[in-house]
């Protein structure tokens, strides 16, 4: 299967949500056969008690359990979106996440700032259960993010910094979201914060302030969402937000995020 049948799946022409698939990921890939991942140990019995009410989800997890938990969601109806807007660096696209747990795995090092190897093996691991899920062209969406988008865990200054971050145009607007009878968003992470990321916060006040309810929920914990108010990010509706945001990030040729630093300078007079 080639990166473009892959992302056809996750992004058929069929989805009303499809537009906001970001193929960053998937350009280059290396994709695998891979079965279906081991169930995750996230409570989804909140989702099975509110059966039938027209809701969307925005999961904030760490790589691949971002994707993992969107194709948990399949059992309920739901398209998980993912957004991902990182590159993975050269070589990134090789399907080998570390695995200490297997006998002789050597751990390798992540080449980029932000490890990617894990979310992008769990999209190949999504390709046969998404095939089989036969979703209705406007199932309700599961937008899929890596939270450690700005963080990463690799310090090395001359590493692949393909570091990123979201902005209102990535996702759809809360007029199109209330076309499509979505009135409310459910927000999940792993942690026990309330308050979206900033760049996140700048999406979801945007759709409540549009008339969407938003609620949060930590997908650690069995509990119901319960509603917030988002807080009011810095340079919200700023005409130059995006601009100022991304400096210190790097663009990639290809599209979305991922370069290397430029090499110091000689100080040469």
């Amino acid at each position: 299967m080639t990166p473009e049948q892959l992302y056809a799946i996750w992004a058929p022409p069929d989805s009303v949500w499809s537009p906001w698939v970001l193929p960053v990921p998937f350009a280059e890939l290396i994709f695998h056969e891979m079965p279906a991942p081991a169930q995750i140990p996230y409570s989804l019995e909140w989702i099975r008690e509110r059966a039938g009410r027209h809701f969307a989800i925005v999961a904030d997890l760490p790589g691949e359990e971002a994707i993992h938990y969107g194709l948990a969601l399949l059992e309920f109806g739901f398209r998980p979106v993912p957004v991902i807007d990182g590159s993975p660096g050269p070589g990134g696209g090789v399907m080998i996440p570390p695995n200490p747990s297997i006998p002789g795995h050597k751990v390798s090092r992540s080449p980029s700032v932000v490890d990617m190897r894990g979310l992008l093996l769990a999209l190949c691991q999504g390709a046969k259960p998404l095939k089989l899920a036969r979703l209705s062209e406007d199932a309700p969406p599961a937008f899929l993010l890596d939270s450690k988008r700005m963080t990463g865990g690799v310090s090395d200054e001359q590493a692949f910094d393909n570091r990123w971050m979201v902005f209102p145009q990535d996702f759809p607007s809360a007029r199109f979201l209330l076309s499509k009878g979505i009135k409310k968003v459910v927000f999940i992470h792993d942690t026990f914060q309330v308050q979206p990321q900033e760049d996140l916060a700048h999406i979801l006040l945007r759709w409540q302030e549009a008339g969407i309810a938003v609620e949060t929920k930590s997908a650690r914990f069995g509990e119901a969402p319960v509603p917030i108010r988002v807080t009011r990010p810095y340079r919200f509706r700023a005409a130059w937000y995006r601009a100022l945001a991304v400096l210190g990030l790097r663009r990639n040729d290809a599209g979305g995020f991922g370069g290397y630093p430029p090499p110091p300078s000689s100080g040469a007079g």
